[in-house]
């Protein structure tokens, strides 16, 4: 083989690797915003499960309010007492 049939066919191997090497990236790249993806996904279900659980328990604790308004009140007045003791020293 002559040295300028070697200089061309170390050519084309070194072009066939840079296009491995971007094949290669693309793949990652994909697959690296395909679990981005998958994460937001999984983030904005949970916020919504939380958002869901938050709603229902503020509507137990508006029911339980009406349920006994007077327990409720004295509940109030004892926390807020014991919180200012706390940090009132």
């Amino acid at each position: 083989m002559s040295q300028s049939a070697e200089t061309e066919a170390l050519k084309q191997d070194i072009e066939r690797l840079k296009n491995d090497l971007s094949e290669l990236a693309k793949s990652y790249k994909a697959e690296g915003e395909k679990r981005a993806q998958a994460g937001v996904d999984s983030a904005r279900d949970k916020y919504g499960e939380l958002r869901e659980e938050a709603l229902r328990r503020k509507q137990d604790l508006g029911s339980e309010i009406e349920a006994r308004p007077f327990v409720s009140v004295v509940a109030a007045f004892g926390v807020g007492l014991l919180l200012g003791k706390l940090f009132g020293r």
